[in-house]
């Protein structure tokens, strides 16, 4: 298989290598980190074995926070400003902050919405697999391969990628918060901490960044499922 496509696939997880910089995670290396060591999942995903990883991958890719907002972003791209304004003013409160944050961000997002924020984090997570022996490198880039098909789907270019993704920790960070008017606070103060503006910064100034040297369209090749991922009902 070509390099460029493997990296392409490593690619899907930038943004959690720009997280993870100062911990030495680099971002074409399969493993996430390009020395020996192992990651725990427990305490931040709640995964300890292979199979609730697997289990964990395949049911976030189409069922993650991607899907709350998934239908306002599908609104958006497709009827008036006027029909827009006219369906959130039918909305309780909670569904307007919703409605809200997808109108600020549909431009740069797409109506992909906030996908990349679930199939970065499954990326990071199959690398993490292969880093912790639970992957082999064969299953570590067939996985990939099915977060691509989604990713290249619903975007046009890494820069909409990569944007939703910022959004998307965003959403993430306002979730469970008591009002509707704390959640559209939080949203918006968690737009702007300094974690993520050194998070950008990683992403578009770094010379190793995808960003600089990966084209989005790129030859994607079919990976064959590999034997030891025989009882994965997966595509």
């Amino acid at each position: 298989m070509e390099q460029q496509y493997c990296h392409w696939l490593m690619a899907l997880s930038a943004p959690m290598v720009a997280l993870n910089a100062d911990n030495g995670a680099t971002f074409d290396t399969p493993t996430f980190y390009p020395f020996a060591t192992t990651v725990d999942l427990k305490s931040s995903w709640g995964i300890t074995s292979r199979v609730e990883l697997i289990n964990m991958v395949i049911r976030m890719a189409d069922e993650g926070h991607a899907r709350h907002l998934a239908r306002y972003y599908f609104l958006w791209h497709r009827i008036s400003p006027k029909q827009w304004q006219e369906h959130l003013e039918q909305q309780p409160a909670e569904e307007q902050v919703l409605m809200q944050i997808v109108a600020d961000t549909a431009a740069i997002c797409g109506d992909g919405g906030i996908r990349s924020w679930d199939l970065g984090r499954l990326g990071f997570l199959c690398r993490i697999a292969h880093c912790n022996g639970w992957f082999t490198a064969e299953e570590n880039l067939w996985f990939h391969s099915r977060l691509a098909l989604r990713a290249r789907h619903f975007y046009a270019n890494w820069e909409s990628y990569y944007a939703a993704f910022l959004v998307g920790r965003a959403y993430w960070q306002s979730l469970n918060q008591d009002t509707p008017e704390q959640q559209q606070y939080a949203f918006c103060h968690f737009s702007g901490k300094q974690v993520d503006i050194n998070l950008l910064r990683q992403l578009y100034c770094h010379t190793d960044s995808p960003v600089k040297h990966l084209p989005w369209h790129i030859d994607c090749h079919e990976i064959d499922k590999p034997a030891s991922l025989e009882e994965v009902d997966w595509s």
